[in-house]
């Protein structure tokens, strides 16, 4: 189940991906927590499917939240 990674985001040892991937060939977006086996990325089963045609709206989504960001000065985390 691994394809192509969109975004990467390391956390306490572990790292979150999002990503294109395909399974039972049908093409999904993933967004999942992956460990550390060796040296090896394994995925775990804590995450999100999304299916693939949704990835537009998603992205809209995003956009609309980082437009109204800009103006009202949000809580970024950083």
């Amino acid at each position: 189940m691994s394809g192509v990674v969109l975004f990467e985001q390391s956390h306490r040892g572990e790292v979150w991906r999002l990503e294109v991937s395909d399974h039972d060939a049908r093409v999904f977006l993933n967004w999942r927590k992956w460990w550390w086996q060796d040296d090896t990325l394994k995925p775990t089963r804590q995450g999100v499917t999304i299916p693939l045609g949704r990835m537009r709206e998603l992205y809209e989504a995003i956009g609309t939240y980082l437009v109204s960001a800009e103006t009202s000065g949000p809580n970024n985390g950083a």
